[in-house]
């Protein structure tokens, strides 16, 4: 039984080459308790740190983009105001929330198609890590840690991917 769904919501008319493609991310809970849920953090998308949220943009079946390489492991900490909590029915924008550190798909907000075609836009969020751990960040993280922790215990483990976005340029 699924415990949220991922949408990717694009545009509703073709593009032009070289525009910037206007994706929005919504996380929806769909059971029927509460779900505590955090945003795309720094690492997220590169698979650095959890929640994974790994984006992909492909045209004609090829992957084009691909996330950023790590620059750095060292990831910020993850903090109380980092968590959201989804009540039944409820959905939120992960790269948008007040006082939060979430930060935007870059892979998705960066991409200007140079091709015309018909692009393929995925996103896969993750919350199965192995440990906690793979959560924190690798300074800073003495702060919350303990409450950090306890909400951590809190999250359900899951992996779910996005709707397939398709996204036509014109040249």
């Amino acid at each position: 039984m699924a415990i949220v769904t991922l949408t990717l919501h694009g545009p509703d008319r073709p593009l032009t080459l070289g525009s910037p493609v206007p994706i929005r991310i919504e996380v929806k809970n769909v059971s029927s308790g509460s779900v505590w849920m955090v945003g795309v953090l720094d690492g997220s998308e590169t698979g650095t740190r959890y929640p994974h949220y790994l984006p992909e943009i492909k045209l004609g079946g090829r992957a084009i983009a691909n996330p950023p390489v790590p620059e750095d492991p060292l990831v910020s900490p993850l903090r109380l105001a980092d968590f959201h909590l989804l009540q039944p029915g409820a959905g939120f924008d992960p790269t948008t929330k007040a006082g939060a550190s979430y930060l935007p798909v870059s892979t998705f907000a960066n991409f200007r198609p140079s091709l015309p075609g018909r692009y393929e836009f995925q996103l896969v969020l993750s919350t199965e890590s192995r440990s906690p751990d793979q959560w924190l960040g690798k300074f800073g993280q003495d702060v919350e840690r303990a409450a950090v922790l306890d909400r951590l215990g809190l999250i359900p483990k899951f992996t779910v991917t996005s709707n397939l976005l398709v996204v036509e340029v014109r040249g």
